[in-house]
């Protein structure tokens, strides 16, 4: 962040995109002459180097009290917020065993609500119902069914979505095998059925990152964060480089059933699904993508890619994948075929072609001691991440 880095043209296009609506002293950090960086010039971020610093000497003081936390609440005020520094001191992680499912003998693991990477897990039990190397990968018959589970996993979402405290999913039935039994035969597997969602639905955000970390004992990190739209709020802390999201501008309230509201006392919902997969009890994959209402689906196709496909990392994180798009569309990636597109248009798709997703995944391979010997990174061609051991 001190020292800077040459932007490539994705980060340059959000920045021109926005540019326009940030202050005067953020214009300074994200542009240069006036005007916003261009790919290939240097994102300088000196404040926020600094705000890292005291986060690493402080740890989550720095925020939850300390003088981040003050500079984040005078802002607040100042914008018409309503987060005290009361607020964040009392604010605590909070501890949750993941939701699993066994697979192609393996545990595939995602986190719990209020997350939705239960809904993940959902969309790969269903499409375990099927021989996928024999339907063929990318082919019409595989996506034709992914898309038709993949609506049958959002109208499951839109139900069954809440707070573990105050409504949480019923797992042991939406994770069982009778329930993706029961789904995959009320598919119709050759014509596209319309999506009805069982009520208000809204997407989720556009300026999401993951990442993966393994440290040499085979310890995992996949974690995902978002500001919610790009640049979140738009609002930055000054003096500190750090932007305040606005993952709230996803509630509506007015039609009631959005599963993206929020209330007082209850945790917010978040459609990130980070993920594991165990073998012999032991982390072999971590992976995850931002992308909204893809993640759940992306996320879906990279375990499928490696269990059923035995694709490596790289290529399970690259290959090409599809995205249904609520109502009725259907984004395919660039790389599937001209043929699929006219099958899965004649089965009454409406096929459009752009990318989908920015996944990051890494493997580790253990020796019969239980020492990690191997570690292996894939990531995303279709963003800036980069795969790097140290």
């Amino acid at each position: 962040a001190e020292e800077g880095f040459a932007i490539h043209e994705v980060t340059a296009g959000h920045i021109k995109k926005e540019f326009e609506k940030f202050p005067a002293d953020v214009q300074a950090i994200y542009g240069l002459d006036g005007r916003a960086l261009k790919a290939g010039e240097r994102l300088v971020q000196k404040d926020l180097a600094a705000s890292l610093r005291q986060i690493a000497r402080d740890k989550a003081f720095a925020v939850h009290g300390g003088k981040l936390g003050v500079a984040i609440v005078r802002t607040m005020k100042e914008t018409g917020g309503f987060v005290t520094l009361d607020d964040l001191k009392n604010n605590r992680a909070e501890w949750w065993n993941p939701v699993s499912i066994d697979y192609r003998g393996h545990q595939v693991l995602a986190a719990s609500a209020p997350t939705n990477g239960w809904n993940t897990l959902l969309r790969i039990g269903m499409m375990g119902q099927w021989d996928l190397p024999k339907l063929g990968h990318n082919s019409a018959e595989y996506l034709h069914r992914f898309a038709e589970v993949t609506k049958r996993a959002f109208i499951t979402r839109l139900r069954h979505a809440g707070d573990p405290d105050v409504s949480p999913p019923p797992f042991g039935r939406l994770l069982s095998l009778q329930f993706w039994r029961e789904e995959v035969a009320a598919l119709d597997l050759q014509r596209a059925v319309p999506f009805v969602p069982p009520g208000n639905s809204t997407s989720t955000g556009n300026h999401t990152t993951h990442y993966v970390v393994a440290d040499r004992w085979g310890n995992v990190v996949s974690a995902t964060q978002t500001l919610g739209n790009l640049f979140g709020s738009r609002i930055m802390v000054k003096g500190t480089g750090i932007w305040l999201n606005n993952s709230l501008a996803y509630s509506t309230f007015e039609p009631k059933g959005n599963p993206m509201d929020v209330f007082p006392g209850r945790r917010k919902l978040a459609g990130y699904s980070p993920m594991m997969i165990l073998r012999n009890g032991r982390p072999s994959v971590a992976l995850g993508t931002p992308g909204g209402h893809t993640i759940v689906q992306t996320s879906a196709q990279i375990v499928m890619n490696l269990l059923d496909f035995k694709m490596d990392i790289q290529r399970a994180v690259a290959a090409p994948r599809m995205s249904f798009i609520e109502p009725d569309l259907l984004v395919l990636d660039e790389g599937v075929p001209a043929a699929v597109h006219a099958a899965l248009t004649k089965r009454g798709h409406k096929v459009e072609t752009r990318k989908v997703g920015n996944a990051h995944g890494l493997t580790i391979e253990w020796n019969a001691a239980g020492q990690p010997v191997k570690f292996t990174g894939g990531s995303d061609p279709r963003g800036e991440g980069v795969a790097i051991g140290y």
